[in-house]
């Protein structure tokens, strides 16, 4: 009888450790081992509390000034990318749906002037083909604001827009992926705290933190221009994930960083100097050069991030800058794609950077001395 008891005991255990793998791999949180007991609990209430459909905070955020809204800004160490290495999955939903543009004609009239038109005039013009295609579907965005207007959604989604407009002009449109997007902005501290921590998180000095496990965000509000910066720089993890699959942590800070300020003018998206590190377009902060910070990706989780963080934005946008920096990313990302549960080492990186800017230690050291400008797309 004795024996039975002990066959009964250890049938429970095995049973609870499986339930707890399971709900591990569902949920994509991290699995306190050390209190089994007490983890299954609170994996069975955070899945509980996701069934209900009402939001995590009903009370509405509090009302802040436009002046406030104007000089209040984010520094970008109160963001971090809760990793999830122990399995790697694709998280995209496919290629990205697209449809081509009409040629557009060509033609230079009697005093030199070049005209374009999509339309065929009634006499002899050149064909311009500029291989350009529209995109159906860059991203399918679950975006939980229950206490934010519908603007707040519109203009999340146009800035989006611009993050895969960008990345199609580095990489190539057929290179994207469509992208699963779930982020959820929360009203309170005590709300954001709490969704973090019941993901296995640690909401300490963070504004945003997004999950690979389950491809998403969760952004606290401060404010309408703190939260949109924070949504566009926890989106474009997930959009990195999806597209490129895990990246060394400089690349996937650098691109987030970079997109935080954008903007739209027409047709245009406009990606702006990222003021937590410049003032009038010059930077403020001193910065790692480009081959050091490449090889400190095991010192992100030591001390003050802050300097990564604006050596990684400042390693991004000199890149973007030029021609030949955004040949060398296109060669980064695309080689990262096609091997999307692994990184590149750095021993790999350097040579990739010296092949293709052999003269960069001088060149970055020129770049950062000169007032930075704004990137169109």
């Amino acid at each position: 009888m004795f024996k039975t008891k002990l066959r009964v005991v250890f049938v429970f255990f095995v049973l609870l450790i499986a339930s707890a793998l399971i709900a591990n791999h569902f949920t994509g949180r991290v699995f306190n081992y050390s209190d089994p007991i007490g983890e299954v609990k609170r994996i069975y209430n955070d899945l509980a509390s996701q069934i209900v459909t009402e939001p995590l905070s009903t009370k509405r955020p509090e009302k802040v000034s436009t002046t406030t809204l104007q000089h209040t800004l984010v520094s970008a160490d109160n963001h971090l990318s809760q990793v999830n290495n122990t399995r790697c999955v694709d998280v995209s939903l496919g290629e990205v749906k697209y449809k081509r543009n009409g040629d557009i004609f060509t033609w230079t009239d009697s005093e030199g002037v070049p005209h374009f038109s999509d339309k065929k005039p009634d006499f002899a013009v050149a064909t311009y083909n500029p291989d350009f295609v529209e995109s159906l579907d860059y991203f399918d965005l679950t975006l939980n604001t229950p206490n934010l207007p519908s603007s707040f959604n519109q203009e999340l989604r146009i800035k989006l827009n611009t993050v895969f407009k960008a990345y199609g002009q580095v990489i190539g449109v057929h290179a994207l992926k469509k992208v699963k997007l779930n982020l959820t902005v929360l009203a309170t501290r005590s709300a954001y705290e709490s969704a973090i921590k019941h993901r296995g998180g640690d909401p300490k000095n963070t504004a945003g933190m997004y999950f690979h496990g389950s491809n998403s965000a969760f952004i606290h509000y401060d404010n309408g221009q703190s939260a949109m910066r924070t949504s566009v720089h926890e989106a474009v993890h997930a959009i990195n994930k999806a597209v490129l699959g895990y990246t060394p942590r400089w690349l996937n800070e650098g691109f987030a960083e970079y997109f935080e300020l954008t903007k739209n003018n027409m047709q245009t998206g406009i990606v702006e100097p990222n003021r937590s590190w410049t003032k009038n377009n010059n930077i403020t902060k001193s910065v790692f050069t480009i081959n050091w910070l490449i090889g400190l990706e095991d010192t992100w989780k030591k001390g003050d991030n802050s300097k990564l963080y604006a050596s990684s934005w400042a390693a991004i946008y000199f890149l973007m800058d030029t021609q030949a920096g955004r040949a060398l990313l296109k060669n980064i990302m695309l080689t990262e794609q096609q091997s999307p549960c692994s990184k590149l080492s750095a021993k790999k990186l350097k040579k990739m950077l010296y092949t293709q800017l052999p003269n960069l230690k001088r060149e970055y050291s020129q770049w950062l001395k000169m007032p930075f400008r704004a990137h169109n797309f």
